[in-house]
């Protein structure tokens, strides 16, 4: 006897799907949102990684709430036909199967694209950032690859949607998955499909692979002590960092097994009702738990979904126009009662003369020692190259980090005197 089985078992199943589709949904869009409203997140890596999540959002909405949705909606729970193969309600109206069908080939394509150029900005980032390939870490490159992808798979999505949706929500398999095969324009969607799947896995794992040799091989210097301490501090956030992607790609090929292997196990007979369900809900996990994994294993962000989450910057703003509102009547009821007391200490700063003067010197003399101080510490973060390790890392050593530095140090120095 199988688990689910039953009518409430598939209403259960319905609403276990669309509760996994709008955690993922609000998790993925919190990481989007995230990344563009803070100027920390503003690196090449970051812009690939809120692609990534927009994609499984869209992947999401279709596998998890319109999937559900098909369950709960319908009216005989009993037995599933075999061949109700699309979303119950829209037998009747074409349109939106269309939609979600083009809009789940061109979110799918886009995510695994995604994926293979975030395994070439890592790589790029820990093995060759000491060359010419290092401008390919950049936001404007990462924008335009992100929206390449899109445009890719907009343009398959057409491919395989018109004339007739070769995807939909199969019913018999409860889970989203291609047509039946019987057609041909099935099946040679299918293959271009997984053609282009592989293609693009196999990028991400030889760029994996290579970025993982490099790490294991400057990690035994760094055990040698063969290492300067600061390139060593680097090249650990690089690879930390590195590991924040490395194990959602793991995901993402687990993913791409379960989409394309599942049809054919069913068409043998080798998946029951049970093995289906858990397959869909491993699929829905999958692309629900990528924020989790950024979070777990990196602290800024932990921190910053913690504020998302509370909703501490709406706070403060609440908080701060009540504070600028609570000063506003202040200042207009006290204004008479504080006036003959205000005229008094005018007229003694006025006798005083020399001490508001005075008092303008130091103000002005502290804001300039600040404005000072802030250059400095830019000018520390951004002056020697090798410190540029917010998008990738290369090795260095004690003399090459110092001759940059006392270079600039000099050049300011003769910019300062020349202008006294």
């Amino acid at each position: 006897m199988e688990v689910f089985d039953g009518i409430a078992s598939n209403f259960a199943i319905g609403l276990a799907y669309m509760t996994l589709g709008v955690l993922g949904i609000l998790v993925n869009m919190g990481t989007v949102v995230m990344i563009v409203t803070n100027r920390v997140y503003r690196l090449s890596a970051y812009t690939l990684m809120a692609n990534i999540a927009l994609a499984d959002s869209v992947i999401l909405f279709i596998t998890g709430v319109a999937c559900g949705w098909s369950f709960v909606e319908r009216d005989d729970h009993h037995r599933l036909a075999a061949n109700s193969t699309f979303l119950y309600p829209f037998n009747e109206h074409e349109g939106p199967r269309y939609v979600l069908s083009a809009l789940h080939v061109s979110a799918w394509m886009a995510g695994v694209l995604s994926y293979a150029l975030l395994g070439l900005n890592r790589c790029i980032a820990i093995r060759y950032y000491g060359t010419r390939a290092k401008a390919l870490n950049r936001m404007p490159v990462a924008i335009s690859g992100s929206l390449a992808t899109w445009a890719i798979g907009m343009v398959i999505a057409l491919a395989g949607t018109f004339p007739e949706a070769l995807m939909g929500i199969r019913q018999d398999m409860f889970t989203w998955s291609f047509h039946e095969f019987s057609h041909r324009r099935t099946l040679c969607f299918f293959i271009a499909l997984l053609i282009l799947n592989f293609i693009a896995i196999s990028g991400q794992w030889v760029c994996s692979i290579l970025v993982l040799l490099k790490i294991r091989y400057v990690k035994k210097k760094i055990s040698r002590n063969k290492l300067n301490q600061n390139s060593a501090n680097r090249f650990r956030k690089q690879a930390k960092l590195t590991f924040q992607f490395f194990y959602p790609s793991l995901l993402c090929t687990l993913s791409s097994v379960v989409l394309f292997s599942k049809p054919f196990l069913f068409d043998l007979g080798l998946l029951n009702r049970t093995i289906l369900i858990m397959l869909h809900v491993i699929w829905l996990v999958n692309h629900t738990c990528n924020p989790f994994i950024y979070a777990y294993f990196n602290d800024r962000m932990r921190l910053t979904y913690g504020q998302l989450m509370t909703c501490s910057q709406l706070r403060y703003e609440i908080s701060k126009r009540r504070v600028s509102h609570t000063f506003t009547q202040g200042r207009h009821t006290s204004r008479r009662s504080n006036g003959a007391k205000t005229n008094r200490m005018s007229t003694r700063s006025n006798r005083g003369g020399g001490g508001g003067r005075d008092g303008n010197f130091v103000r002005n003399s502290l804001q300039m020692q600040s404005r000072d101080f802030e250059q400095l510490c830019e000018f520390m973060m951004r002056v020697n190259p090798f410190y540029d390790s917010s998008e990738g890392w290369r090795e260095s050593s004690d003399e090459e980090e110092e001759r940059p530095m006392s270079r600039e140090l000099s050049v300011r120095a003769a910019a300062r005197y020349n202008g006294r």
